[in-house]
């Protein structure tokens, strides 16, 4: 379909496409341990099973709720690849800390899980409910780097921040929403100081597109609002975003519709810039 949104690539995708296929020997990880957070549904449960079928050796599921990630640890198939669950969220320094104390030597690091408070303007929204998109969004990624972070391969890992509608709307068109949409913001931000911060690893936020997530419809969207996209389609993107190959989005914000292949004949292009990163619009302007 044409691109809905701005896009640097012709083509849009709202399902998964042959280039992503997590079967495909050039996107194996084989051998390597993958860790997802908020893997009990959704995009994780589809993130974690796209990590096995690309022949990962270990996937780590992380979740508040034992029982959901245990439905998701069924749907991983026996054989080469072993899957852990824990129990625990994302904002308990202590539990992440024990996390990745067990889980040890890592490849790639999903950050799937997040948190949408109930739509109301800044003045009228509980802070307590309004706060928790911070919590969850933003400082978890503080205390998952300082939990995961000593224990990465030192040859190379990818840490992949799903990042939904940061940008995709004009602010007029979403009152009500900006605890999200903010921390959104604020996360995207995070993941570029990492890149600069870590130059042996990759960093990269990734709009899922458009997902019927509970967080979409707790901002009260609806499908019928929206082309909708599958939930593989970010899962196996970001298997494709953890390769070398991907290594020019590094610290950049990129959408999972976006085609790869048409994405890498632009490398040169984007890779010198600051195409896909937050900046100022207009800035440097003209006259200086």
């Amino acid at each position: 379909m044409n691109p809905p949104f701005p896009s640097p690539t012709p083509t849009w995708h709202n399902d998964i496409y042959p280039a992503i296929n997590p079967t495909n020997p050039n996107l194996s990880h084989a051998g390597q341990t993958i860790i997802v957070t908020g893997a009990g549904s959704g995009i994780g449960r589809e993130t974690a099973i796209a990590f096995a079928a690309s022949g990962a050796k270990h996937v780590v599921l992380v979740g508040r709720t034992e029982s959901t990630l245990l439905e998701t640890q069924k749907l991983i198939p026996s054989g080469t690849t072993t899957c852990s669950v824990f129990a625990g969220s994302v904002t308990d320094e202590e539990a992440m800390e024990k996390a990745a104390k067990t889980v040890g030597t890592w490849d790639v690091l999903v950050l799937n899980a997040g948190y949408i408070s109930a739509p109301a303007p800044i003045s009228k929204a509980p802070l307590d409910d309004y706060w928790k998109n911070y919590e969850t969004n933003v400082k978890s990624i503080v205390i998952l780097a300082k939990a995961f972070f000593p224990t990465a391969n030192p040859t190379r890992v990818a840490v992949l921040a799903v990042t939904a509608g940061a940008i995709a709307l004009p602010t007029k068109q979403v009152i009500g929403l900006s605890g999200y949409l903010c921390s959104k913001l604020a996360q995207i931000k995070t993941l570029e100081f990492l890149a600069a911060e870590n130059p042996n690893m990759f960093f990269s936020s990734v709009h899922p597109g458009m997902i019927e997530t509970e967080i979409f419809l707790k901002s009260g969207a609806t499908p019928d609002m929206l082309p909708m996209d599958t939930a593989k389609l970010p899962a196996h993107f970001m298997v494709w975003a953890s390769q070398p190959e991907a290594q020019f989005l590094n610290g950049r914000f990129v959408w999972a519709n976006w085609d790869v292949e048409e994405l890498k004949a632009k490398a040169q292009e984007i890779e010198p810039t600051n195409q896909m990163m937050i900046g100022y619009e207009g800035w440097p302007f003209p006259h200086m």
